[in-house]
């Protein structure tokens, strides 16, 4: 379809005061403050790791040293996809519309461009526990069966009672955090720094982390949380219970950027039709769910 004078009358009439054109405030982008945000120069990334070594071994006078082979972990392949969006207008409906609406219209597909990122990006915490999302591992984000390559014992990373969001659930997953280790089962330093919650849970966040004293209690007790955690209410998550703890240094979230948004303007020398169109290319996931804890927080067993 395309923008004629005979669908925008009102923008031929003089007589409005003023036309309002998508004019709403437009959304601070969050996934940039959640994501390792790359740029690739391929048709698709591939991630990789090894496995470190287990604890040293005693070894008497003499004898033979200990020998142990690294561990291949899971691959992970980040495929680039194509977004795009125009739109079309005639010359007379530029000409002769008297509120400069379609003039506007080029940036309004800016807008468009960022709220499919942020759209595309959000999937990665709203599929964190679907196992249609699963990562190299072959789980989802946040799961409590994530296998280790060297067969040991699995690991969780997801509560399995979908505990809320309260203070001494906090520290249920900030222990649970620190536990997490590698695939030798080794412990690693993992310490979330990052409070992730849905628009609907930003107050309660807030008065657990930023409270000088302790929330709900009288007494005098310091609250241990205050400076702690970075809060970041995204209004792109689909839950309204969900939250997650992230270590910002150790998560593995990436974003890859093939094409940044371009924007591009031509004309139909037939139709004096003026054609507007833009175009990005990415690709996000996850290549390991450590630096990365989480809970529904519907108060209902989860065990996947």
């Amino acid at each position: 379809m395309a923008a004629y004078r005979s669908g925008f009358g009102d923008l031929l009439e003089p007589g409005f005061r003023e036309i309002f054109d998508d004019n709403f405030k437009e959304l601070e982008q969050i996934f940039p403050q959640l994501f390792h945000v790359n740029t690739s120069a391929k048709q698709d990334e591939k991630d990789s790791a090894v496995s470190g070594f287990g604890l040293m071994q005693s070894t008497a006078e003499g004898a033979p040293i200990d020998y142990e082979d690294p561990v291949q972990m899971y691959d992970v392949t980040y495929t680039h996809t194509k977004y795009t969006k125009g739109f079309k207008v005639s010359r007379e409906m530029y000409e002769d519309d008297l509120y400069n609406i379609m003039n506007k219209k080029p940036a309004a597909l800016g807008k468009s461009a960022r709220r499919t990122a942020e759209n595309a990006a959000a999937v990665v915490f709203n599929n964190a526990f679907t196992a249609a999302n699963a990562g190299g591992d072959g789980q989802e984000l946040c799961s409590t069966v994530h296998p280790r390559a060297d067969g040991g014992a699995t690991q969780s990373n997801a509560n399995t009672s979908g505990i809320t969001l309260t203070e001494a659930n906090l520290e249920t997953g900030h222990l649970a955090m620190r536990n997490q280790l590698d695939d030798k089962g080794q412990k690693i330093d993992v310490i979330a720094d990052t409070l992730l919650v849905p628009i609907d849970l930003r107050k309660e966040a807030h008065l657990i982390v930023d409270s000088p004293l302790r929330q709900g209690t009288a007494d005098n007790d310091a609250n241990v949380y205050k400076g702690q955690y970075k809060i970041i209410d995204w209004i792109y998550l689909s839950s309204a219970t969900a939250w997650f703890l992230i270590d910002s240094s150790q998560h593995e979230i990436n974003w890859f950027w093939r094409v940044r948004p371009e924007f591009k303007q031509d004309d139909s020398f037939d139709t004096d039709m003026a054609l507007y169109k833009a175009r990005q290319r990415f690709s996000r996931g996850f290549s390991d769910w450590r630096g990365v804890w989480g809970s529904k927080g519907d108060a209902a067993a989860y065990t996947s």
